[in-house]
């Protein structure tokens, strides 16, 4: 792993916002993972036949430390780091459901953590501005996968696993190659905040080896109408896809 900020920084959203919506692409992308699991023995026992109902467990955002959801994060260079490559972290916003933010911190890259998400290695960064107690004082987080600039050239977008918590103990447990994670089946999830609906059904799609829609199976004119005489919004940038 080579961190490389320029992939961390920008707007994200919550992956709970693809995992809630009604949009009827996002619902038939949700339909098409399930049934593509059932094929497969081990992921469907995992998924317990519903591939939107376990991803809603894994990667909720709230915790025991944090019952609030978390809706996303805007994440900026470390003003004291400038230019300076050498100084590894960013400074992270964490927003709640409506993008209001709940708190800001200054991110530095403390280790590297071998076993973490998925079985692969993660960073673990230190916020150097928490207080004790504070739930956001520690993140561990895979890098964005793929990278940032992949979906302008015609990639996927961007998305990583991460975890997060007030003490590093209660994330990871023992001490160095031999540490692993105290909560492997708790993945909450970032997804890039520029993708347009089409990208974040292309995510759900790959996340259970399907092939990328090329354009939405079900275009705005055929959606159902709003309670309010307005149409569905097609590119949400704040990922409240309607």
């Amino acid at each position: 792993m080579n961190f490389d900020v320029n992939d961390w920084l920008g707007d994200w959203i919550s992956f709970e916002h693809l995992i809630d919506s009604r949009d009827p692409n996002l619902e038939r992308a949700w339909k098409d993972s399930t049934e593509a699991m059932r094929s497969k023995p081990l992921f469907a026992i995992m998924m317990l036949g519903d591939a939107r109902r376990f991803w809603s467990k894994a990667c909720r955002t709230s915790g025991r430390e944090r019952r609030d959801r978390i809706g996303g994060w805007h994440i900026d260079r470390l003003p004291a780091a400038g230019d300076d490559d050498g100084v590894a972290g960013f400074r992270l916003t964490w927003l709640d459901e409506g993008r209001k933010p709940i708190a800001t911190h200054e991110y530095r890259l403390d280790h590297m953590h071998d076993k973490g998400l998925e079985g692969k290695p993660c960073y673990v960064f230190h916020a150097i501005d928490a207080v004790i107690s504070d739930p956001f004082a520690v993140l561990v987080a895979m890098d964005p996968m793929p990278e940032r600039s992949a979906l302008g050239h015609g990639g996927l977008l961007s998305h990583l696993h991460f975890q997060y918590a007030s003490d590093e103990s209660k994330l990871i447990k023992g001490k160095g190659r031999q540490a692993t994670l105290r909560h492997r089946m708790w993945y909450p999830t970032m997804c890039a905040a520029e993708g347009t609906l089409l990208d974040q059904c292309n995510i759900v799609r790959a996340l259970h080896r399907l092939q990328a829609w090329k354009e939405l199976p079900i275009p705005p004119s055929d959606r159902p109408w709003m309670g309010n005489g307005r149409r569905p919004h097609r590119t949400p940038i704040t990922g409240n896809v309607l």
